[in-house]
């Protein structure tokens, strides 16, 4: 999986700013060539903030805090001609720049920005479906909950991630795991067309029809390549009635080699319309380490019960819970309730977010590694926060395509596990 946010730290060919005067928040009497060039240059919807006003503190906050970027101005740009200038106003000042939208996005290499200029694309957040076309079109900021609402209103469907706060644009172009993903395939592969404003500051459009290379890197590598001003994806049919079997359950950890066992049996071979992910961590209510498990399964739940009927024999269950769910408001749902907090509360934690993708399932590195993380816990309570989630989407439309139709080159993995560490 890759980093979120789409980064632009580049060098540009000069073009003077146009003058346009934008508002300034926290400006007195003080003179900076960043800022000069910024408040002559955007436009009146446009706004600049600086450090010293309580604003900046929310604009900069992260999902994590762990090497996050350090800017000393944010523009706030409203339309294209705000993210040109903001640029170029950055290559007039020797500022490194950064774009940002829903801050999600998680990447070492953020903390190389020191005293940096933040491009807060947030008003870059439009969605528009077109039912009729089977299209919906999204700006560079749209998060998944904003596409999912946007979809289901006119009983459609679109793959999308398991965070409803992630940005659409950043994780499409990185691949795109979700529930959907058996159904679907992988979000990239439903892109069809992106309005990219490249480092030269010129805006183009990439498709198969137009830019055809570029559009082919940008599916799997897209943060490379410029900022996506908006994009279309192709949408789908909802399932019936837009409704989903949401299964939580909850086992002891000392289950892990027998489950890892059932599951390195069931995952290649798991029906088109269904998803797993599990979860390990310090559960307070047992007083112990657990391995929660969510399975949502895009159909009816007679279906869905039978599809996760190896899940259900395997014992002891310490909790469980199976009821139908709306698609629109399944992530909340998820893991009894408490699906979506942990991926959208910015600013509040340090954090390091380790990925990886696997073809094979090892159930004694499965207890190898819960040994080691109830170890980590013990020796470092700080670290109690922390857990590792493996997440397993059907493959069959993933991997239906071949690998060389995009940049993206992993689809006959298995599955991609995500470790969070608190500290």
């Amino acid at each position: 999986m890759r980093p979120y946010s789409i980064v632009c730290v580049i060098i540009l060919l000069a073009r003077a700013p146009v003058s346009i005067g934008a508002s300034i928040t926290g400006i007195s009497d003080r003179s900076d060539a960043l800022i000069d060039c910024l408040t002559t240059s955007l436009s009146p919807e446009g706004s600049i903030i600086l450090p010293d006003q309580p604003l900046f503190t929310t604009e900069v906050a992260r999902y994590s805090l762990l090497y996050a970027p350090k800017f000393r101005v944010i523009s706030k740009v409203s339309n294209e001609d705000d993210v040109r200038a903001s640029i170029l106003c950055a290559k007039h000042s020797n500022t490194t720049f950064l774009f940002t939208g829903p801050r999600h996005g998680f990447y070492q290499g953020f903390e190389k920005i020191k005293s940096g200029l933040e491009i807060d694309t947030s008003a870059f957040n439009s969605v528009t479906v077109d039912p009729e076309a089977n299209t919906l079109t999204c700006g560079g900021a749209a998060n998944f909950q904003q596409v999912i609402d946007a979809t289901y209103a006119v009983k459609k469907d679109m793959p999308t991630g398991s965070g409803s706060c992630v940005g659409v644009i950043g994780a499409g172009i990185g691949a795109g795991i979700g529930r959907l993903e058996g159904l679907y395939g992988l979000i990239t592969d439903s892109l069809l067309s992106v309005r990219i404003l490249l480092p030269n500051t010129t805006v183009i459009e990439a498709s198969e029809a137009q830019n055809k290379d570029l559009f082919w890197g940008i599916r799997g590598a897209g943060w490379n390549f410029g900022f996506i001003l908006n994009a279309t994806f192709r949408v789908y049919d909802q399932v019936p009635n837009g409704m989903h079997m949401n299964a939580d359950l909850i086992y002891p950890s000392n289950i892990t080699e027998s489950f890892y066992q059932t599951l390195r049996q069931a995952a290649p071979n798991m029906p088109a319309p269904l998803s797993l992910a599990s979860a390990l961590s310090w559960n307070a209510e047992y007083n112990d380490t657990t391995l929660s498990v969510n399975a949502v399964y895009a159909g009816p739940e007679s279906e869905g019960r039978k599809a996760i009927q190896f899940l259900l024999d395997q014992k002891p269950i310490l909790r469980q819970n199976i009821t139908m769910v709306p698609w629109n408001e399944l992530i909340p749902a998820t893991f009894f309730g408490g699906g979506a907090d942990p991926n959208c509360t910015l600013g509040t934690t340090r954090k390091s977010v380790l990925s990886a993708a696997f073809n094979v399932i090892d159930p004694k590195a499965q207890v190898r590694m819960t040994e080691m993380f109830k170890k980590m816990i013990t020796r470092y309570p700080q670290t109690i926060g922390s857990g590792i989630a493996l997440y397993f989407p059907a493959t069959q439309a993933a991997r239906a395509i071949p690998n060389n139709q995009t940049a993206y080159a992993w689809r006959d993995v298995l599955g991609h596990m995500q470790v969070v560490l608190f500290n």
